[in-house]
């Protein structure tokens, strides 16, 4: 195979992906010790006439959203496919004429490869690299529930009884293995997702943390009590914005799953595994059983024994508020802006209410304080539009 005409980072979901995104987007433009250079990508909106964002404008771009970095969108819920492949086929053949290999990303993609391979086949088949994270799927599952069934399932067995239980991450990268001329990689997100990736290509990427790791469960417990900061289970900015700025705050992580939770996705963890190891290579599947999860249920013995995540534990509060308030202040600092005035932390006899109202003040102040930061950037990156505008108009005009 020769050298691919693009990278398609393609997740899976709660695998690493928003830390490799974050660390793409602060460094888009690579280079390997052969010279090779490789080049982040950003569609940034799914209308007509959009276009690709390159080196700086991606950076811009990860400074003022919300989450930090900037991705591709989901073909299932976020775009027109139409029009996403035809910005990734103007990526291809601007990297050919170019002389860089370009890098696209999205989560969601994984579970797309039908599509890939009807468009791919549309093209001729060109060379494409597939990069994919996976956690074992009992240990996924439980984040999944976390990250977005818990926002509108009354538990995790009405949840899974909804058809989440399909876990088929290792059928769809199964599926990725058979488009012809792709070639691809497989690894486990731990210990460093962004190091995993810098070292499949031979380039320098930036540390960059985990910055959408599982939040405390007295934070998801606060936005459960308080949807206007969490409407969905989609509307994940706050944690993103939360993890940006606050410490960890100490704890438990959060777990839902049960013993017959296990036992009901033996089958389904089966099915995937063996999925996943027949299109691996041995060291891939080394590095994959190198997390024992993989095969092993043991792992899990401790936290099933603990029982589910309680996420009202008042105990648990003074913790989440002393991590807001430090998280305004760094905010804050940022933003070159004074710390506001912010309510001290409640009695320990207090009542959920009361520290709800006390926490929503404290939140609203954080909010506020990123929004500052973020504009900050946006505006910085609107001059140097205006400054670039101006520049191309006065070589014009000589």
């Amino acid at each position: 195979m020769t050298d691919s005409h693009i990278i398609l980072h393609v997740g899976a979901p709660k695998c690493g992906s928003s830390a490799l995104q974050t660390a793409l987007t602060m460094t888009p433009d690579l280079e390997d010790a052969a010279g090779r250079r490789y080049r982040y990508t950003f569609c940034p909106t799914a209308r007509p006439g959009w276009h690709l964002l390159y080196g700086a404008e991606v950076q811009r771009a990860g400074r003022r959203s919300k989450y930090g970095y900037a991705s591709w969108p989901d073909l299932r819920k976020d775009a027109d496919p139409t029009l996403v492949f035809r910005a990734l086929q103007k990526a291809c053949r601007t990297g050919l004429r170019a002389g860089h290999v370009p890098i696209a990303s999205c989560e969601g993609w994984i579970n797309s490869p039908e599509v890939f391979a009807r468009v791919l086949a549309e093209w001729g088949h060109p060379p494409v690299d597939v990069v994919a994270f996976l956690r074992p799927p009992v240990d996924w599952v439980n984040a999944a529930y976390w990250q977005w069934g818990i926002w509108h399932a009354p538990s995790i067995d009405a949840w899974l009884q909804q058809g989440n239980l399909h876990y088929r991450l290792g059928l769809d990268l199964e599926a990725w293995s058979k488009i012809p001329n792709v070639r691809l990689h497989v690894r486990r997100p731990q210990p460093d997702v962004v190091q995993k990736f810098a070292e499949i290509y031979g380039v320098t990427l930036p540390g960059v943390g985990m910055p959408n790791a599982s939040s405390s469960p007295s934070l998801i417990g606060f936005l459960l009590r308080n949807r206007r900061f969490r409407r969905s289970a989609h509307d994940s900015s706050v944690e993103f914005i939360v993890q940006r700025w606050c410490p960890p705050v100490p704890g438990r992580k959060p777990w839902a799953i049960r013993a017959r939770h296990v036992h009901l996705m033996r089958q389904v963890t089966k099915r995937n595994v063996d999925a996943v190891m027949r299109v691996v290579s041995e060291a891939e599947r080394q590095d994959l059983l190198g997390d024992p999860r993989w095969v092993q249920e043991k792992p899990y013995h401790p936290a099933i024994l603990a029982g589910p995540t309680v996420v009202d534990d008042r105990t648990e509060l003074p913790h989440l508020h002393a991590a807001l308030l430090q998280g305004v202040r760094n905010a804050s600092e940022a933003a070159g802006a004074a710390v506001p005035a912010l309510p001290d932390c409640p009695a320990a006899s207090a009542s959920l209410e009361q520290w709800d109202s006390v926490l929503a003040s404290v939140m609203d102040a954080l909010l506020a304080a990123d929004l500052a930061v973020r504009q900050q950037a946006g505006e910085a990156g609107a001059k140097d539009v205006r400054r670039r505008v101006l520049n191309m108009l006065a070589r014009r005009m000589r």
